[in-house]
């Protein structure tokens, strides 16, 4: 049992995906059609960060014109150990995580979902903190 106290246990591996270039109106109906809170956002193959619902809704408050603003004028974009990498990171969980470690971190921030890494920081999936506290309630 101890063995699934850890966010590897928790992660969507399989998770919809948008374009760096795509703009607020296709983030928002992508996330209606998909009946999701948050987007991958990948430049070719490379994952660069997440557009979550909170992001959208500070562009809809901000009234960024949402057929012409790009979802990079708003995301949170991450920083990995790549060559590609950005300045600005974003909060990133290890797969070994202990989940009430990354439930605490998660209230801290402020965030509900955050890119989970592996092996060499590669990002494997995303973690919710629906998740989470499902997997706590399971054990």
């Amino acid at each position: 049992m101890e063995s699934r106290r850890k966010v590897k246990y928790a992660i969507k591996r399989k998770f919809p995906v948008i374009d760096i270039d795509a703009t607020l109106e296709e983030a928002i109906k992508q996330m209606a059609s998909a009946n999701v809170s948050v987007l991958a956002v990948k430049v070719k193959e490379e994952l660069i960060g997440l557009v979550t619902v909170t992001d959208v809704m500070h562009g809809l408050a901000k009234k960024y014109p949402p057929k012409e603003t790009k979802i990079s004028t708003f995301m949170t974009k991450c920083e990995f150990s790549t060559q590609h990498s950005t300045k600005n990171a974003c909060f990133q969980l290890d797969e070994d995580e202990d989940v009430l470690s990354a439930i605490k971190l998660m209230l801290e921030a402020g965030v509900n979902h955050v890119l989970v890494t592996g092996e060499k920081h590669k990002p494997l999936g995303i973690v919710s903190s629906l998740e989470l506290v499902k997997l706590t309630a399971s054990l």
